[in-house]
Formats: C-alpha cells, structure tokens, sequence
C-alpha cells in the first residue's frame, strides 16, 4: 500500500490544532491552573482519539496517559477492506513521580531546546547576505580591477580639491579652528569607504552640520563640538541597528525644504559679514543682519572688492560647460579634449580661487601691503587619535576685585570643570535634533545618487553614524553627505567607494604638508566659496510647485523657514514638523460618509459609506451621518446598511459612539446590518452588536440610486 506522508501530516497537524484552540478554552481549574493541549499531556491526564479518512485508507491517531505520567502513542494506518497490509507505528516513554532523573532529563531537554533555538537565531542573523551588506567593500572588492582603480583615483583627486577649500570653510562656519573642517573632511570618507552602500557617495562637514555646530561652540568651545559629534554618532548608529528609519518619515519634505533654505541663508548672511571685514559676536539671522547696517561704516573695501569679485569669478567657472552652447558648432570648444578641460576647471574652481587668492595676497605680503584679512596660521599635522573630552576645564567669568584681599589673585584666572552631563544638559534638544538632520541628509542623498536602485537606508544610518563616532576620536565636527562634493564625485566616473578612500588620502596629504601655505588665503575669499556652494540650497523652486499642487503645504514650508531663521534652526524644524503633522491629523478626521438609496422589493434600504478608518477626532462627523440617516426618512420599512469596506479600524471611541446609536436604534425598532466587513473589523464589532444583527459581505444590486454627501 502506498501511504501519502504529507496528508498524514496535514490531518495530525490540523486535529492537534483544533484541540489546542477546545482546551484553551477550558476554564481553570480550582487551584489556579489553566489546562491547555501540552498541559494536559504532560500531566497524563489526557486520552485521544482520532479517526479520519484518507483516501481509501483511515487514520488512526490515539494517545493514552495514565496518572502516573506513563504513557503510549500509537499511530496506526488501516488500508480499510482494499488491502490487507498494514503499517503501524508507536512511540512510548516513561516518567517517575518526583524522581531526581526526571528533573535532570527534563532540564536538560530545555536547554537543549534553548540552544537549538539560540543556533537557529544566529544561522538566521549571521548570514553572507547580511554581511555583504554590513560590509559592502566586500561584495566590490574581489570584483576590482585596474581601470576601476584608475577611475576612483581621478575621482577621489577631483574631489580632494573641492574637499579642502570647504573644509577649511566649513571650519570657519562651525566657529572652530579651521584645521577641524579638514580632520572631519579626511576622517568621514575613511569611514563610508568601509561601510557606505553608495559609490557616488562621499561624508564630510556641511553647511548646515557646521552652523548647527557654531551655537555650541559657542556655549562650551571646540570640546562641545567633538562630544556633538560623539554623541550624534552613537544615536545615528543605535537608530541604524534598530531599524528606526521609520522616524525620518515623519518629517515631511515642505519641512525639510523650509529648514535647508532657511539654514542656507544664515549660512550666505553670516559669510556677508565675513567678505565685508566685519567682526562682531552673533551668527545667527537676527543678528547679523542688524549688525551688518550697525557697523557699516567699518566695511573694508579691500576685502570687499575681492570678496563680491571672486563671488563672480566662481559663478563664472560653475557655469563654464554652459559657454559652449553659445557657440556654433563649428567652435573649438566643441572638441572633446577642450570640454574635458572645460569640465575640470569648473570642476575644481574651489580650489583654483583659493590657490589665486594666496597668490594674491603673497605678492601684496611681499611688497610690505596686507589689505586683506588673512586665515593667518594653521596647525601642521595629522590629528592625534584620542578619547573625546568628556570632562574638561575652561576658564570660569572674571571675578570682582571686591572680592578678593590679595591683589596679586586679581591678574589670576580661576577654571572650571564641565563634566559629560553638563555637557549633555547644555545642548538640550540639539544632540537629537542634529543627528536627525544628519539622517535625512545622508538618506535623502543616497537615495539621490542610486541611480533607481534600492537604497539601504539602514547601512547608510549605521555609515554616518560610524563616522560620526570615528571623526569625534581625531576632533571633528559633526559630518553627513555632501551634495555638491557628491556630484562632483558621480561627475568624475567614481567607480566604487575606493574613491572617497582616495579623497580621505588627499585630504590627508594636505594636512601634513600643505598648511603653512593656506596662512596667506584671504577670509573673503572663503566666504565666496562658502556663498556660492550654499546657495543652490535655497529652494526657492519649490514654492511655485507647491502653490501648482497642494497650496495648503505652504504653510509649513514656509512656517519652518521663518521660525529658523527667526528663532533658531532645532525648533524651527520641530516646530515646522508639528505644524504639518498636526494638519495632517485634521484632514484625516474630516471624514466624508456617502449616503445612497435604493429599494429592493418592497424593502427600501439606505446605505451609509465611511470613506476612511474611523479614530476619536472624526467620531462627531461620522455620529452626525448617522443621526441624519435616522430621522432623514420616516419609512416604516425600511433597513439602514452600514458599509465598511473602506473602514480597517475602529478606536474605543467610535465603538462607544456606534454602541449608544446602535442603542438607540433598537429601541426605535430601526432595521440595520454590516456589510463588507472585514474578519478583524468583524471581530472588534462583536464585543457591541447585539445578537442576531447581520454582519456579512453582500453585493449590492445594480440599481437606480441616487447619491447625496453627508456633510
């Protein structure tokens, strides 16, 4: 006889399941004890049978227990009266009362299932796949070749050069001595080249890290700047391990516009100052641009001058590539070699104004002139690796002479020690806020440059956030992708992430030999490249497509710019966000209910349709369609269906709501039913429809109906 395994199986599994879903509704027991299928089994209290059919054999399934714990299973086919053969199979065992041995045999057998099922966890964690994409290099790595590797090192140099004028720059913004910028230009690419999942992808100091970064410099100095970086790196990689990206979905993209145009013109205001040959306290927009018109009779023109003129200069090269499409096409710039050429210089023209402007200021230094405000000395060197400075000792606020009898402790200064929760209590809000903001960026980039494949926004959390922790070890700033080096990256035919190792290498090079060259860079040329790398982050091009779409998304859009501007950037983009999260909940508790009649026989039957799931702040509307549906029409027979195929939810509330209508109804004698109800829909209106109330999925016929709208 031939015996089919899998319907055994599926016949013993399914009879198993039905008796575990009868015993676990048996009431417990008096002394507390709650029977249920394997609880039954194991105490012997528990004789089985089962008969069913399969095919033109049955299957006999018994279990037989004692109250001394000893017991037999027994598994038997009977072919039936076609064939004589049988096959038959049994199992049994034995158990002592108390006995020591069975103790032991049971521990040991739960440790056993303990290990199996911790070995089970781990083969299903640490897999190839998994590592792959924890450690991407190794999925391009064994694929590398030469031409990848000519390609990544023409990139990574290209890159290098618009890394180190905006590292320096970056430098300035975030308030902290310039060589920082570069440590976090060099540090944060060392990193993605490990860990990023995206080759056109490089990490480094931004604008908006840096002027993140200047309000607490300026609360605790350049120590405040590198725990920031610390402490964004340990929450941007615990959010990465956890898979909590799902956060970032709550801040909407009006939002996040409105912060980076806000963000880029303080960024444009306060390098105003700069190319002006100004100097006073404040970075903020209320405060310099009050500054500005205070102090405009201290402008130094010459600063001015090269200032507004390399602003041109710099526009001019950004724009090179366009020239041609002046010409004809039978100009020279047409030739390849000459738009090659063409496309580098623009390319590069960061660090060929910075290269023009010490070269300038060298040869005024060498006539004895100095008309230009210098960066003046920069530290040569690699960074020292070392813990960041959880505690430090800064000099405390001047004391009154009053207070003091000895007159030689006037000319003393005093220090304070800043332990890691001051620290911690000083940033407030910002040590959640820029690791946030540091996300989106690294996200929204990535998802930028992947040319239509899927991103892994969680290997790009665990990148940025890795680097964030790595860079605070050499002193850095806090880091994120970069949009204008990422394009120039993707632009320069990057192959693989050896490119951004490339950049991290040049970078490096520069700090240990190339400082004391950048002591003759003129500020206001800085300044310049800061303006023009920034600006394009104005989005100004959105406000006519939000006015073309959904013109009701202005208002965060443009609630956010104001607020970081006018307040400062951490609550304005919270604020922004709740505004927009708070519009969103108010048009989805303006739920719009559909009323439609018809008669079928002699029966008229109106049908009342929730076009959203029902939540607490749409009860009142949705109570008020049901009051009208009641006393709309005084027919005697007549039956009030509720359609919820578009509904999926139900809160407390509205079922408390719909319980007192359905209350009401009944006393009225009103006819009424559920139709399209789902199973878990169906499941949650059980516990407030009376008995005996229809609950189904009719099809309604195809009538003549007229439709009206419940307000």
């Amino acid at each position: 006889m031939f015996i089919n395994l899998d319907q055994v199986f599926f016949y013993c599994a399914r009879y198993c399941f039905d008796l575990n879903q009868k015993f676990d509704k048996i009431p417990p027991s008096p002394n507390k004890t709650k029977y249920s299928l394997s609880g039954l089994i194991s105490s012997g209290a528990l004789r089985l049978n089962m008969n069913n059919k399969i095919g033109d054999s049955s299957l006999q399934l018994s279990f037989s227990f004692d109250d001394k714990k000893n017991g037999e299973t027994s598994f038997q086919m009977d072919p039936g009266s076609v064939s004589s053969a049988s096959s038959e199979m049994s199992v049994s065992w034995s158990e002592g009362v108390g006995s020591a041995e069975h103790h032991r045999d049971k521990d040991v057998s739960f440790g056993q299932q303990v290990v199996t099922r911790a070995k089970r966890r781990i083969r299903k964690t640490c897999t190839t796949k998994l590592l792959k994409r924890r450690l991407p290099m190794i999925e391009w790595l064994p694929k590398y070749t030469l031409q990848s590797l000519f390609h990544d090192c023409m990139a990574g140099f290209t890159v290098a050069l618009t890394a180190i004028p905006q590292g320096i720059a970056y430098g300035a913004v975030a308030g902290v001595p310039v060589e920082f910028g570069l440590y976090t230009a060099f540090a944060g690419p060392f990193i993605y080249a490990l860990l990023g999942s995206v080759s056109q992808i490089t990490m480094g100091p931004t604008a908006v890290m840096a002027l993140m970064t200047h309000q607490y410099v300026q609360l605790g100095g350049v120590p405040y700047a590198i725990i920031l970086s610390f402490v964004s790196g340990c929450i941007e990689l615990l959010a990465g391990l956890l898979n909590l990206g799902f956060i970032m979905d709550f801040i909407s993209a009006p939002v996040i516009s409105g912060f980076c145009s806000a963000a880029a013109v303080t960024v444009i205001l306060s390098q105003f100052k700069t190319i002006l040959g100004l100097s006073f306290r404040g970075s903020t927009f209320t405060k310099v641009l009050p500054g500005i018109f205070k102090y405009w009779r201290s402008i130094r023109v010459w600063d001015a001058v090269l200032g507004f003129a390399f602003i041109a200069f710099l526009m001019l090269l950004k724009n090179l590539t366009l020239i041609k499409k002046w010409f004809n096409a039978g100009c020279c710039l047409h030739n390849p070699c000459v738009e090659k050429a063409m496309w580098f210089v623009s390319t590069c023209r960061n660090a060929l104004a910075v290269i023009l402007g010490c070269l300038i200021a060298y040869v005024f230094e060498i006539y004895g002139n100095r008309p230009f405000q210098l960066i003046g000395e920069v530290k040569c060197g690699i960074p020292d690796f070392q813990i960041p400075p959880f505690s430090f000792e800064r000099p405390e606020e001047e004391f009154a002479s009053s207070n003091w009898t000895d007159s030689d402790s006037d000319n003393q200064t005093s220090y304070e020690l800043v332990t890691f929760p001051e620290i911690l209590k000083d940033m407030g809000p910002g040590m959640v806020l820029v690791p946030v903001i540091a996300i989106l960026e690294q996200v929204a980039i990535a998802k930028a440059f992947s040319n239509g494949a899927k991103t892994d926004s969680t290997q790009e959390m665990i990148a940025v956030g890795a680097g964030s922790i790595f860079c605070s070890f050499f002193g850095c700033i806090p880091l994120t992708a970069s949009f204008s080096r990422s394009s120039v990256l993707s632009a320069s035919g990057g192959k693989t992430q050896f490119a951004s190792l490339i950049n991290g290498c040049v970078v490096l090079f520069a700090l240990a030999f190339l400082m004391p060259t950048f002591y003759f860079i003129p500020k206001s040329i800085l300044g310049a490249v800061i303006i023009t790398a920034v600006y394009p982050m104005i989005e100004y091009h959105e406000i006519p497509s939000l006015w073309r779409g959904r013109r009701i998304e202005l208002f965060p859009f443009i609630t956010t710019f104001l607020c970081c501007l006018l307040i400062n950037m951490e609550y304005g983009i919270l604020i922004g966000a709740q505004m927009h999260l708070l519009m969103l909940a108010y048009e989805g508790s303006r739920s719009k209910s559909t009323l439609t009649r018809y008669k079928e026989a002699d029966e008229e039957r109106v049908v009342l349709q929730a076009d959203r799931n029902l939540y607490f702040p749409s009860v009142e509307r949705f109570r008020n369609a049901l009051t009208k549906v009641s006393i709309d029409v005084e027919t005697k027979n007549r039956v009030v269906v509720l359609d919820m195929g578009r509904v999926n939810q139900i809160d407390h509330t509205t079922l408390k709501m719909l319980q007192s209508i359905l209350a009401a109804w009944d006393k009225k004698e009103e006819k009424y039913c559920f139709t399209n109800v789902s199973d878990h829909l169906k499941q949650v209106l059980s516990s407030i429809l009376p008995k005996g109330v229809p609950v189904s999925r009719p099809v309604l016929p195809s009538t003549d109906t007229t439709i009206s709208f419940v307000p």
